[in-house]
């Protein structure tokens, strides 16, 4: 009986978690809070595309340098910031971007990634903060990509949004060390 019952209990239990024990790398990397919500994915061996949402209430400047990227025995920083415009032949490639209020974006980041497939590590810094997100499973990734896709940006309580999407904060947020 015993043994019955802890083999319904392990089928139960999730193969990988947002925060399963032993993930160190991966293609998926999210951090979220109540302010913003930053996914990183490599969608093809050295091209990293980073997402974000901003629920803050004021704008903040994203500089490329700030982002760090983990590739196992080192760290490289962004170079530039890639958007797609209209033509396909002629992205727009920046230092930095505003950040709005209540806004989401998705843009290619550039640096020298090799051909990573999967990354170590991934540190945004904002302002004086420092958000280090979290190595996600592919199910916990694409899980957490519906949930965001379904934000209402102009809701006037993300609270809300929150309780019924079932978010989970993810990642961790610090002061930057000086």
């Amino acid at each position: 009986m015993f043994l019955i019952t802890a083999l319904l209990l392990l089928l139960q239990a999730p193969v990988s978690g947002p925060s399963a024990p032993g993930l160190q790398k991966s293609p998926y990397f999210a951090f979220v809070d109540r302010e913003y919500i930053f996914t990183i994915e490599v969608v093809k061996p050295g091209v990293p595309i980073l997402n974000f949402v901003s629920m803050a209430q004021e704008d903040a400047k994203l500089l490329a340098r700030n982002i760090r990227i983990g590739l196992g025995n080192r760290k490289s920083t962004v170079r530039l910031l890639t958007v797609e415009t209209g033509d396909l032949k002629h992205p727009m490639s920046v230092a930095s971007l505003t950040i709005r209020p209540r806004s989401s974006f998705g843009l290619r980041i550039e640096g020298e990634f090799d051909n990573a497939k999967e990354l170590y590590g991934v540190v945004i810094r904002l302002k004086d903060e420092e958000f280090t997100l979290q190595p996600l499973s592919s199910f916990d990734f694409e899980n957490l990509v519906l949930k965001v896709n379904r934000l209402n940006l102009g809701s006037p309580d993300f609270r809300e949004d929150w309780r019924v999407l079932k978010l989970d904060f993810m990642g961790k947020r610090s002061p930057v060390r000086r």
